[in-house]
């Protein structure tokens, strides 16, 4: 009996010592990943000393304690900010009560996306995310859909004049492409799902996860894993950065048609994250135009101009004038702000067409025909 109970013992420990070992390695693996950016949280996302109110926006995703306070309130079909309990606006004492300060914020962390090893808080659907899209049936992927999405509601495929005040898609936009949706020039109402959504079993998971050799980094696993050893993802991306490439040149070029018309801008610091207003500056002098990622989450242009000086400005401060009589050169119902707004999607989605690639290459088709009109 003595030695049965000696075999058990072993046994337990065993058991102990593995899975200490593989939670160590797990989150070693963690740690490389940008979920693990606690600085970004901190000093940038989900702090009230930066964000303040807003803080009840970035802090859904850009927290461990703002996400667990937000999954109930999604779960119900409520993807808007954080909220009280009595579902009132959250207010200074309430965020800070969550710990979304600089020094008790909590990156993306185990708990966040865990309820309970190995149990996760979301799983197959979603009511609906932020980018107005509900998710249905997509397995363990329903979790990292909750916040890698464009966040910023339905969009209308075929509007003439969104009124989006120039809002860029939200980075991490992989939901939106990976579910072929909030693309302009396009219809996306129909089948525009791509199979690794669909048919992996868990879509984001089966890919960046179960199959990948990266595991907690989530390093997706090769094409051929699925595929077979003659498919490389080269196959899809060099044909995809070459049509971004195109419609970039498209943009580039629609955008200095009009560049005698640009007489004042704010001007955008990247480094000290200053705006300087009424910033005089003589479109005839601008040389190129480079797109940049979003400033403060609007869509934005980089100048060059003859002596070699860089301009930045948020698209809709880029006016024909300076003071209160100046307008904006280029309005929201101008097709270069939608066209601009699906080169960022698929920028931000970072696959380069490999989570949807038909939808893709149609969607950067579509819009390169349409600057060239």
């Amino acid at each position: 009996m003595r030695r049965g109970y000696l075999g058990l013992l072993v046994f337990v420990l065993c058991l102990v010592v593995v899975g200490f070992a593989a939670a160590q390695n797990q989150s070693a693996e963690w740690q490389k990943s940008k979920h693990a950016n606690r600085e970004l949280a901190a000093d940038d996302a989900a702090s009230w000393e930066v964000r303040k109110e807003a803080a009840a926006h970035c802090g859904r995703c850009h927290s461990e304690q703002g996400f667990k306070t937000w999954v109930p309130e999604l779960m119900k079909g409520d993807p808007g900010f954080l909220k009280k309990p009595d579902g009132s606006k959250a207010d200074e004492a309430f965020i800070k009560g969550l710990g979304l300060t600089k020094a008790q914020v909590r990156p993306i962390t185990c708990e966040a996306c865990h309820s309970g090893p190995p149990a996760l808080r979301i799983k197959d659907n979603i009511p609906l995310l932020p980018n107005g899209i509900p998710v249905k049936a997509v397995g363990k992927g329903a979790l990292c859909m909750a916040c890698h999405n464009t966040r910023n509601g339905r969009i209308t495929w075929d509007s003439p004049d969104p009124k989006l005040q120039y809002t860029q898609p939200h980075e991490a936009a992989q939901t939106d492409v990976i579910l072929g949706k909030n693309v302009y020039f396009y219809n996306d109402t129909g089948n525009t799902e791509s199979p690794h959504a669909i048919f992996t079993g868990d879509s984001c998971v089966a890919c960046h996860k179960m199959l990948s050799k990266g595991g907690h980094t989530f390093k997706p696993a090769e094409c051929e894993t699925c595929h077979g050893e003659k498919m490389k993802e080269s196959f899809v991306q060099t044909g995809t950065e070459e049509l971004r490439k195109q419609l970039g040149a498209s943009i580039q070029k629609r955008i200095l048609a009009s560049k005698e018309k640009i007489a004042c801008v704010t001007s955008w610091d990247e480094k000290t994250d200053k705006d300087t207003p009424n910033t005089p500056i003589d479109g005839k002098q601008i040389k190129s135009v480079e797109i940049p990622p979003g400033i403060h989450g609007q869509i934005s242009l980089k100048f060059i101009l003859q002596d070699g000086k860089a301009v930045l400005s948020q698209m809709g401060n880029i006016k024909d004038a300076c003071g209160e009589q100046g307008k904006p050169v280029f309005a929201t119902s101008d097709p270069v702000v939608r066209a601009l707004h699906n080169y960022l999607l698929f920028w931000y989605d970072g696959s380069k067409g490999v989570h949807n690639p038909r939808f893709t290459r149609n969607v950067l088709i579509a819009t390169i025909n349409e600057m060239s009109k």
